[in-house]
């Protein structure tokens, strides 16, 4: 048999615990059958992670790391706000519909945090609330802190009922041709609001 780094071992362990959980759920995905999925001795997966918990803490980290995060629009380029959302609602929905493996896996290790460990799911929501934030700010320095919070919440809210969609229906075109609707509501929100403040 061939040798096995550590750190191949984990990845292969991290996938196949991906798989499990997207197949089972995070509750049935024992590491009995993680192991077996990775083609790898249990007694490696312990080693390596020591408990379930654990390995699923390094899933609920590797997906969240996935999650495409937009990048700052190209120098000299100025976008509104609305622009800005729909950047980020539109990437990560084209993401969501590439990887439907990979997003029903990352909502069961969610709700499972949310059952056991609910500060590690709401480190989550909070990730993406900080990466936006920035990026968002540039687009509009006039919203109050809390009216962009609820933007961003407004749109992560969007994308996991999307998701949630998808995932059910299977229908990826649709999940794109909803997530535009939803982009053109929120920037015409974003310009009533706009009007209504002047």
């Amino acid at each position: 048999m061939a040798y096995v780094s550590a750190d191949t071992r984990r990845e292969q362990l991290i996938e196949a615990a991906v798989q499990v959980i997207a197949r089972e759920g995070a509750d049935r995905a024992t590491t009995r059958k993680i192991a077996e999925e990775a083609k790898a001795p249990l007694a490696s997966l312990h080693y390596c992670f020591q408990n379930k918990e654990n390995l699923l803490l390094a899933v609920f980290t590797q997906l969240s790391q996935e999650m495409p995060v937009e990048v700052d629009p190209p120098e000299g380029e100025n976008v509104s706000l609305g622009q800005a959302m729909e950047r980020r609602l539109t990437r990560a929905m084209q993401w969501t519909v590439e990887n439907p493996v990979r997003v029903r896996a990352m909502i069961e290790v969610t709700l499972w945090a949310e059952r056991y460990n609910p500060e590690l799911s709401v480190s989550f929501y909070d990730g993406f609330f900080k990466s936006s934030e920035a990026v968002l700010r540039k687009a509009d320095a006039t919203l109050s802190d809390e009216e962009l919070c609820s933007m961003m919440r407004v749109a992560m809210s969007i994308v996991d009922g999307l998701s949630l969609q998808m995932l059910t229906n299977g229908d990826k075109e649709r999940a794109l041709r909803d997530t535009a609707t939803a982009c053109a509501m929120l920037k015409a929100f974003l310009n009533e609001s706009e009007r209504t403040a002047l």
